[in-house]
């Protein structure tokens, strides 16, 4: 979890906690009524960031002067805002709706003018409460195995959830809600004007079944989320993380920027939005380079939905390898960052990273991001797209735009689990339940594993780890006995030795070897879970484990790892066998541990 250190607090401080009518009130962020950061300190690291008095305005440095283009001021507060409002209007050559735009539910003001140092100075001298101006720019877009690989499928079965009841706001390119796996979209709207050029004070937001016509980016986002996995079948059906959530899609096409990313926002936040969709998630891959500002517009406008119990999802961004190269949008306590990994549990090479020491410059959880197939936009210019091989109804893309999602489907189902949940206690429950993530430091010999060294990675490179949806959804469904009673019962452990084993970097094994155990699986069980543990990350084996048919029903293979682990929904009663293959490792002793889970819904 980002933490709040000195040197965080002693940033530039430059807005309170935009929101309240008084200055004092604003600053005290707290957990909406009803929900709970599970046992998270009353102050979480959102709200501290905020505790200080602001110590000036905030200019972005990067302002353009001499052109015409849109300042967004933000404001301590709604009262601030308003008497903003009204100075502007009645001193500058702007009317509300035309050159003039305030958000509805955002203490920030749009103002489309000649940009000037006179002016900047003149704003600064003559609004009250003002924190920080910047200046709208444009932002950069930054399933069937990978939803398996993270247990998102598992949680689903065991535990019945499947994000129904929790709405997730998508703010992207737009949702093509023609595709069959998108059908079911609740709401699906497209920005059709900046706030500052529309008259009455509004901006238009116009209903289409298919709002992404420009790259496909965000029908690809959605699918992940939530898609259905209509236009597929068998091995390769393409459900997303959340098949049942409610999806929002807020379109804003490939000419996205920091306005009508705001405008999104915003549009989220009304209670004819938020309550009537129980918006509880906003997916963003997007974002921008730089470093953090906590008065940046982004920034404020993700403490706002934090504060009204949103979950905010934000791409890391994927200027990787090299150190210090988050998207700023993520680096916020008020939102979670999500890094890109393979289906192998390693870092994607692209995936951004932090700084290292860093209490907030980090990623905070990690995802698949590579090679993603899910849906393909079938109408205008994203149609262009290309398709998969075996299904042209989907595409394969890699970016931490392609992790964001499964982490915001992975948010879905844990409130629906547990609807009381707030973005502290969802952080708190991936600290405990990811995995941890190694990569390989040095190899002289690929054949000899005794020359492999492994080392782990840091949480600014990874956050708390690969994101583990199936312990996830447990752990959040045990903190709401009011719903779900889970009971576990350990089956007896057992160790054993895996020989010698080399199957790389050759396609066919030089040297197999393995060791297998039998369980008895009592009736009634939910679902059970087997793990290995050898301790090694240097050494690779694999766990297989087949139910008394004789048929594989779970597996797991990770790339460099001390252990492997698989989860099995509704397993019949009987003798199961477990297996652990070498990959590429020496004589390896090993423990083994199973349990089954009864899980009762109240």
């Amino acid at each position: 979890m980002k933490k709040v250190s000195t040197i965080g607090l002693g940033l530039t401080v430059l807005l309170a906690a935009c929101g309240q009518s008084t200055p004092q009130s604003s600053l005290q962020a707290a957990a909406p009524q009803g929900l709970t950061a599970q046992g998270t300190p009353t102050l979480s690291a959102c709200s501290a960031l905020y505790a200080q008095e602001p110590a000036g305005v905030q200019v972005d440095g990067s302002l353009r002067y001499g052109e015409t283009g849109t300042l967004l001021l933000t404001f301590l507060d709604d009262t601030s805002k308003g008497r903003a409002i009204t100075w502007m209007d009645s001193t500058l050559d702007v009317d509300l709706g035309s050159g003039l735009g305030a958000f509805e539910h955002l203490p920030i003001v749009a103002l489309r003018t000649l940009i000037t140092p006179a002016l900047v100075e003149t704003l600064q001298a003559n609004l009250p409460g003002l924190a920080s101006i910047y200046q709208d720019a444009p932002l950069q877009y930054k399933l069937a195995e990978s939803v398996k690989f993270i247990g998102a499928d598992t949680a689903q079965s065991s535990y019945g959830v499947t994000g129904k009841g929790i709405g997730v706001g998508i703010i992207d390119s737009g949702v093509d809600a023609t595709h069959p796996d998108l059908a079911h979209t609740a709401k699906n709207v497209k920005l059709v004007g900046p706030i500052t050029d529309t008259p009455a004070g509004g901006y238009l937001f116009v209903d289409l079944p298919n709002t992404d016509t420009s790259s496909g980016h965000g029908t690809h986002v959605a699918s992940t989320i939530g898609g259905s996995g209509e236009a597929s079948a068998g091995s390769r059906m393409r459900r997303g993380v959340a098949p049942g959530a409610t999806l929002v899609g807020v379109g804003a096409g490939d000419g996205l920027s920091i306005l009508y990313a705001l405008q999104g926002f915003d549009y989220l936040m009304k209670p004819e939005v938020r309550e009537t969709y129980n918006v509880r998630v906003i997916s963003n891959s997007w974002g921008s380079s730089g470093e953090f500002a906590p008065y940046n517009p982004i920034s404020i406008a993700s403490k706002r939905a934090y504060e009204a119990g949103m979950v905010v999802v934000f791409a890391a961004g994927n200027e990787g390898p090299d150190a210090n190269t988050l998207n700023p949008y993520s680096a916020s306590p008020c939102v979670i960052s999500v890094a890109a990994g393979d289906k192998k549990g390693y870092l994607a090479d692209f995936s951004s990273r932090g700084r290292p020491g860093d209490t907030l410059v980090h990623p905070d959880i990690t995802a698949p991001g590579v090679k993603i197939s899910a849906a393909r936009a079938l109408t205008g210019l994203a149609a262009t797209t290309v398709p998969d091989t075996d299904n042209p109804r989907y595409s394969s893309i890699s970016g931490t735009s392609m992790a964001t999602p499964h982490i915001s489907g992975v948010v879905a189902l844990m409130l629906e689990a547990n609807p009381k949940l707030n973005l502290d206690g969802v952080m708190k429950i991936f600290s405990k339940t990811s995995r941890n993530m190694y990569y390989v430091a040095t190899a002289t010999n690929g054949f000899d594993p005794a020359q492999v060294v492994v080392k782990q990675r840091e949480e600014w490179e990874v956050g708390y780890g690969y994101v583990n949806a199936d312990a996830a959804v447990r752990e959040a469904a045990k903190l709401n006995p009011n719903r779900f009673t889970v009971q576990t019962t350990a089956l007896p452990g057992w160790s054993g030795t895996v020989q010698t084993a080399v199957c790389a970097p050759t396609v066919n094994c030089v040297q197999n070897a393995q060791d297998s155990y039998t369980l008895n699986v009592p009736s009634g069980a939910s679902v059970l879970r087997v793990s290995t543990e050898w301790g090694n990350p240097a050494f690779d084996l694999d766990l297989e484990v087949y139910n008394p048919a004789g048929q594989l029903v779970g597996s797991s293979a990770q790339g460099a790892s001390t252990g492997e682990a698989v989860s099995i929904p509704r397993p019949v009663a009987g003798n199961w066998r477990v297996v652990l293959k070498g990959y590429l490792n020496a004589p390896t002793t090993y423990t083994g541990k199973a349990a089954v889970d009864r899980i009762v819904k109240q």
